[in-house]
């Protein structure tokens, strides 16, 4: 196998100016010499050494992507469509930009972080890690790092952290809003856990439900179990709302969608007698029967702000902003039984009406 000196010499250049060509640095080298030295990298089918540059103090051209898997899920963090979204939109962006990723994932985040210590890498971007944590991985590896929806909600924890997520908590006041615009009079909020985005979106629908149904109004909120049978508790519990113009209002479209299915089987139909609203719009949410009103979240904008970014700190930029967030909307689909000036719609006459409609929040 041909070595980077080799090619060096036959371009009758230094080792230096192959290698910022090889990675993209090519600013200071003249067009016909970059072009000279990707021909030749193309003859020889040249493989850049990148697992030993991982093991050395060179640069390795490789980003760690850290995933701490919620307590909620109960296998993998895989199986729910937004994490296996964001890292292959990361891998997609980051590869473009000459980087490979190199994933961690636990439930357990000091071995995350034990595992991060071992590898040479050039920069971070952590998934659902807690504010405390990401700074402790900063400051012992000394890399950029960055946050695609930090496990936080107060804006205090975050400061000095570079994170980036979605208007969770005014998605959750436009899906409160739209709701109650539809005529529903009993909003149940279902959730995963009492942090983070979860949290943040119960805390904007419950402004919007105080704004509208008084200010004592309280918003009832129901946790989800770990396991599918303990979740089938709570999704049983809600069938006291059948036809008293409710809604349930899921966190994520995953549950939304897997308790569907539940009243399916049980002859409970959605959104005749109540209906179901998500947040994410991934794809169980087109998918689903009826399909699944929700709120709308970018992934693709998530994690190419998140690769932005980190690419702008290892450049060595100042960053003001530290937590861009990007909007969200309302995709109006079939879940949700509408009122009009003449009654009450059925699900197939709210999808033949109003069917893939975008609200913007």
């Amino acid at each position: 196998m041909i070595t980077l000196k080799e090619i060096a010499e036959e371009a009758g250049v230094s080792m230096t100016t192959v290698s910022n060509v090889l990675h993209g640095k090519a600013k200071k080298v003249s067009p016909g010499t970059e072009e000279k030295i990707k021909r030749l990298l193309i003859k020889y089918n040249y493989i850049p050494r990148f697992g030993l540059n991982a093991l050395t103090n060179k640069g390795s051209k490789i980003i760690s992507i850290l995933v701490n898997t919620p307590d909620f899920v109960e296998r993998t963090p895989y199986e729910r469509p937004f994490y296996g979204n964001i890292i292959g939109e990361l891998e997609s962006k980051l590869r473009k930009r000459g980087y490979y990723i190199m994933l961690f994932s636990s439930k357990n985040i000091p071995e995350i972080m034990k595992m991060t210590m071992g590898w040479n890498v050039d920069g971070i971007i952590s998934i659902s890690i807690p504010a405390k944590y990401y700074k402790q991985i900063g400051k012992q590896t000394g890399k950029p790092i960055v946050s695609i929806d930090m496990n936080e909600y107060d804006p205090a924890k975050i400061a000095g952290c570079y994170n980036v997520t979605s208007r969770d908590y005014e998605g959750g006041k436009a899906m409160a809003g739209y709701l109650l615009d539809q005529g529903i009079e009993k909003i149940v909020y279902l959730a995963n856990t009492k942090s983070g985005a979860d949290y943040c979106r119960y805390l904007g629908a419950s402004e919007t439900y105080r704004e509208r149904m008084g200010k004592k109004a309280e918003l009832e909120i129901r946790m989800l179990g770990r396991t599918y049978d303990e979740r089938v508790l709570a999704y049983d519990d809600m069938r006291r709302l059948m036809g008293r113009r409710a809604a349930l209002f899921f966190s994520t479209d995953f549950n939304a969608v897997e308790a569907i299915g539940y009243f399916q089987r049980r002859q409970i139909h959605v959104p005749e007698d109540i209906s179901v609203v998500g947040f994410d719009d991934d794809v169980y949410a087109r998918l689903s029967n009826p399909r699944l009103t929700t709120v709308s979240v970018d992934v693709s904008q998530k994690a190419e702000l998140a690769v932005n970014l980190l690419m702008r700190l290892l450049d060595g930029e100042e960053i003001r902003e530290t937590e861009p967030k990007i909007d969200v909307k309302i995709a109006e689909r079939e879940s949700v039984l509408r009122e009009s000036a003449e009654g009450p719609l059925t699900a197939g006459t709210a999808g033949r009406k109003n069917s893939e409609t975008d609200r913007v929040s």
